[in-house]
This record gives C-alpha cells, structure tokens and sequence, in this order.
C-alpha cells in the first residue's frame, strides 16, 4: 500500500467532506474561466461589434478576475487549514506508524492534486457549457444588434488551468507545513482535549445591543447625511456583531439553560448545551459569514434597486420615448411627423402609440415678483402647459394611469419630480392656481396635485395645468392658431433598441430648436445597459461570496463530524432514538446556516432604509426580491447540508 493509494481512499470514504470543497473550487474555476474567455474573444474590443461598452466590459471583467484570485486565496486557505486542523487524530496515526513529517507533507499535497485536478477539469468543463449562455445574456444586456460569437479561447484555458493549479497547490504547500508544530501525543488527543466552559461578560453583552442600536438609528435618521456617518456607522454596527457572537449569543444561551421549562422541555437539553461550545467555537466564523452576506446582500439589493429606481423615475418624467412641440397647428419647424415616422420605419422599429395634444402655455401669477424671473429647474413653479381633460385621460390609459373628471373651475396640477422619490408637492399649500393666459388673469381650484408627468418634461421642466373640456375649449377658442402649441409624442417598441434611429432623428433637427425635442432613448438606454451589465457581472462575485460563507459552514459542521459522533453514540447508548439525534442535528444547522442570515438580513434592511432615504423612495420591494432569491439558495444549502449529515448519522447505526 502506497500513500498514493492510501489519499484516494481517504478521498473515497471521506467523500462528504470533499464534496464542498471540490463543488466550491470548481464553481470559482467556472466563473473564472468564462471571465477569461470572454476577455480573450477579439470580438470584445472590436467597436462596430461591443461599441464604447467593450472596452469598459473588459476592464470590468479583468477587475472581477483579480477579485475571484484573492477571494480563491482566501477561501482556499482557510479551507485546507480547517480540514488539515480536523485531521490531527490522522495525522497523529500516520506518524506513529513511522510516516515523517515530509512524507505526511507528500501525502496532503498529493490528496489536495486530486481534488484540485477534478475541480479545475469540472469548472473548465461546466465553462465552456455556459460560455455561450453568458455571451448571449451579455450581448441581450448591451442591447447588440447580433450575438457575441462563441470563441473558446486556448489561451484562456490555459491560464485558467495553470493559474488555479498553482493556487491550490500553493496554499496547500503553505498550510501542510502547520502540521509540523504538533507532536505525536497532542496530534492523537485531536479533538478528545476538553473544552473549558464557555464563558461571557454581561456588559460586553448588553454593549453588541447598544452598539448595533446605535448604528441602526444612525443609519435611519442620517437622511442626506449619510454619506458622512456612513463610516461610524460601520464601525459601530461591525464591532457590535462581533460581541453579539461572541459574547451575547452565550449570555443568551446561558439564559434559556437556567430556564428550567425551556431546558427541560424535549432533546432542548442536549440541543442548548452543543449550541452554546458551537456558538463560542464558532463565534469568528459566524462573524466573518454575517459580514460578508450583510455586504453581498447590501451591495446587490443597492445595485438593483438603484437601476430600477432611476428607470422608473426617468419613466415618470420622460413618459414618451421622443416628443417635441411645435408653435402653431399647422407649422413644422423642428421636423416633420412624416420625418420622423419614416425614419423609424427605416430601423424597423413600430410605433406603439402617437400622440398629438394640443397645449396652451400659462403663467403662475401666485409668484414673488424675484421668483417669477427666476427658477429652479428641478422645481419649476412657474411655467405651465395647459392640456384639456379627454386628451389626459387618453394619455394616462396608454400610460396605465388612472383617468379622471376634471369639473368646470377646477385643474389638475402635474409637477415634474427629478429627485427619483416622492417629490415634493408645490401648490397643494394652496387652495387655488391663479394662471395668466396671454395676458388675461384667470383663477382655478386645486383638485389634486401629482408629481409626475403626464408629457415629457422640457428644458424648463414646464408642468401641466388639466383643466375640464369646456373650461379648455372657451379659452382654446378665444385665441389664434400661433399662440396654439402642439405637443408630438411617440412611444416605440422595445424603445431600449432605438437608439440609432433616436440618434438619425436628432441629426434632422435644427440646432437652433435642439432644445425643444426631448428624448429618453439615448441617456437611459446607456445608462441602463451600464448599470445592467455592473449588476450582472456583480451576480457572479455574489454568488461566489455566497458559496464561500455557505462552504465556510458546512466544512464546521463535518470537521466536527467525529466529536459529535461520539456523543450521538453515547446518546444513543443511554436510550435516545435516532430520530430524536435527527432533531437535534436539524435544530444545529439551522441555527448555523440561517442565524448568520437572520443578522445580515437585519443590517442589509437599515442600509436600505438608510438609501431609501438618501433616494426619497421605498426601496423595500426591491430588497424583498434579492432576500428571497438570497434565502431560496441558503435554504437549499442548508438542505443539502443536512441530508449529508444525517446521511453520516444513519452510518452511525
């Protein structure tokens, strides 16, 4: 018998504690392999192909490959030393049966090849699977005219192969020579060496609660000021978390023991008395994994909710893809609607709705004489377009808004909001809208105000005044055909996609009248596939931190495998049903996996908070979505986790 053969055996009836680590290392391989081969592909930089967006993807890309290196680093790192430290009793063995230090040394890093060989060969395998899927997601995501081809690069693969294999071998080189610092007698007491009781002070323990209190209400009523308290407040709630494992987490223990209907009450024995030696033992992990989840929840609930934030408000505001107005009913100064249709047409893009409203311009009267000179444009108070009531309701039914009846006297105020939340009402203070209309006074009673607009904002941020069709149609026909305006307004399909024909459009029209076409097209379609492609490439590194902090557990769970079979065993000696050790190990795990969860969803909901105010908007719904995608994979991890330790529990039989 060989060591050779002897490390894949141990391999092969040690398969649960490998199983992690392989599926950990070679998902980290995938990603990095798919990174790298999109890297590769000549068509990436190519302009006509990628546009501007190839070389800012390329950058991105090259940066999430340093990332996945230092996030393997350490992954790696404290994977093999945690499964090395789990294996003293074995190592105490190999060495009283004559095995020297170096040949223990050949022994791990030969074991630790295998598993890095099958890892690397997976990842590559399962990367050039799902290349294709990730170059067409990037090529739907940059909006492209075709499809990103499929290039497999040989280069890729190669660095991708020599780069993790030096990785893994390198840092199992590193952690095999701990070994050496444990004599034979300490390496076969392993984990048979007791534990002192676990102790905590009541101070420090209150101290997590205040701490993280402090940095909760910090981050609540911060507002705007968030920006310069958002260190404090990671400092505070940070040192907090960690006194609440290792400190307020056993004081908590301790307290439901001494609770003799809690502690008495079914396996609650025996399941408190393991949990408060887990909870102490594991208290920096536990830490470590709430953090990092807390900071990818943070960060992908952050990145969503910002993206849909800013395309909903821009929406709002620019509720047409392209408009523009036009001085008289029958003039055409800025371009022509046959113009512009046929241009369109030229793209091939169809038109979903096309409005024609006709407008009349008014003055706020109800104005300090300085006021009335000047504006703010995001809060324009005084310029007004007056629309009648049947072509709003037209305009809100393709808009999906509720539609209303404007009684004789009375208007409905539309106020342009461009802060991305609620905004801020600016006449309903006042019961009524004194509007001068070419030179007459008239006075009108508020019935609602709603910041939004109904037609796009203009350079002035002109609100719109919804009077009733014959308070409309007396004023429309006691003026000319020139004071009239006419307000075009289209609505395209798939409008993301019609930024060549936007950008054709524009080109028609005249410097001169530039500002009076508006668009939505060209800026948030950039700024969408920019924020799209950031979260997408940000989905990747979030699902690796989220199967490092789930692998981080489940190796503590199995390299606690054989002290807690001994205690199952004398469980088990003295009368206890399996079924009843089941319990118990379920109640751990979930303790384990879904405690770090429970605080970092906690932190993540006062950072949202805290940008939800910043935004002055609820992103609450936002967070809802990335938690519950968050907690389907920690459940389904946790699920896995226990149906191999209870897997372990039936070979106890």
């Amino acid at each position: 018998m060989t060591l050779r053969s002897i490390a894949f055996k141990n391999i092969k009836g040690n398969l649960n504690k490998f199983v992690m680590y392989y599926l950990s290392n070679a998902l980290v391989v995938m990603v990095f392999f798919i990174f790298a081969n999109f890297l590769f592909n000549p068509q990436v930089k190519n302009v006509k192909t990628m546009g501007q967006m190839g070389g800012m993807t390329a950058q991105a890309m090259f940066l999430c490959e340093i990332v996945i290196l230092i996030f393997t680093v350490v992954f790696t790192n404290y994977s093999i030393t945690s499964f090395l430290k789990s294996r003293e009793k074995e190592f105490g063995l190999l060495s009283m049966f004559g095995l020297t230090k170096g040949q223990i040394r050949s022994y791990v890093m030969f074991e630790n090849l295998i598993v890095s060989l099958f890892s690397i060969g997976t990842g590559l395998l399962f990367g050039l699977l799902f290349s294709k899927l990730f170059f067409m997601a990037v090529s739907a995501i940059l909006i492209l005219d075709a499809e990103l081809p499929l290039n497999i690069s040989v280069k890729a693969i190669a660095i991708t192969t020599v780069s993790f294999l030096v990785l893994f071998q390198g840092i199992g080189f590193m952690a095999s020579y701990k070994i050496k610092n444990n004599n034979i007698i300490e390496l076969l007491k392993g984990e048979k060496i007791a534990k002192p009781i676990p102790e905590f002070s009541p101070k420090k323990a209150v101290l997590s609660i205040v701490l993280i209190g402090v940095g909760y209400s910090t981050a609540v009523f911060s507002n705007q000021a968030i920006i310069f308290t958002m260190f404090p407040i990671l400092i505070v709630t940070v040192a907090g978390t960690y006194l609440l494992y290792s400190q307020f987490s056993v004081y908590f223990t301790n307290k439901l023991k001494n609770n003799s209907s809690v502690f008495y009450k079914g396996t609650n024995m025996i399941t408190l008395s393991q949990i408060i030696f887990k909870l102490r033992d594991n208290a920096r992990i536990l830490f470590a994994v709430s953090i990092l989840s807390a900071v990818t929840l943070t960060a992908s609930a952050s990145v969503y909710s910002f993206q849909k934030t800013l395309q909903h408000s821009s929406i709002l505001n620019y509720p047409q893809d392209i408009s523009f107005v036009e001085s008289g009913l029958s003039t055409h100064e800025i371009i022509s609607t046959e113009k512009v249709e046929e241009i369109l047409a030229s793209h091939k893009h169809e038109i979903q709705y096309k409005n024609k409203i006709i407008l009349i311009k008014g003055t706020n009267e109800d104005l300090p004489k300085n006021e009335a000179i000047k504006y703010n444009r995001l809060a324009n108070n005084k310029d007004f377009y007056i629309m009648s009531n049947s072509d709003y309701n037209s305009l809100a039914k393709q808009q999906k808004k509720p539609t209303t009846t404007i009684n004789k006297g009375e208007v409905l105020v539309h106020s342009y909001n461009f802060t991305g939340g609620k905004g801020t009402k600016m006449f309903l203070d006042k019961k009524e809208l004194k509007l001068n209309i070419e030179g007459e006074s008239t006075s009108w009673l508020i019935k609602d105000e709603i910041t939004s607009g109904i037609i796009n904002a203009n350079q002035e941020a002109t609100n719109t005044a919804v009077l009733s069709d014959e308070d409309f149609n007396k004023i429309k026909s006691a003026l000319t055909e020139e004071k009239l305006q006419v307000y075009y307004g289209y609505n395209i399909k798939n409008w993301m996609k019609a930024v060549d024909a936007v950008e054709e459009i524009i080109r028609q029209v005249p410097k001169e009248r530039a500002y009076d076409f508006r668009e939505r097209v060209i800026d948030i379609s950039g700024l969408m596939t920019g924020m799209s492609l950031f979260f997408f490439i940000g989905t990747f590194i979030a699902i690796l931190f989220f199967i490092a902090t789930g692998s981080i557990l489940y190796f503590k769970m199995f390299n606690e495998v054989q002290k807690d079979r001994q205690e199952f065993i004398a469980l088990r000696k003295i009368g206890m049903s399996i079924e009843e050790v089941k319990k118990i190990v379920s109640t751990q795990c979930f303790i384990m996996f879904f405690l770090p969860f429970l605080i970092a969803f906690s932190h993540t909901s006062f950072a949202i908070i805290a940008f939800s105010n910043l935004l002055r908007t609820s992103l609450s719904f936002y967070l809802m979505i990335i938690v519950g995608i968050y907690l389907l994979l920690q459940i389904i991890y946790y699920s896995f986790a226990k149906y191999m330790y209870v897997k372990q529990i039936n070979s106890w039989r």
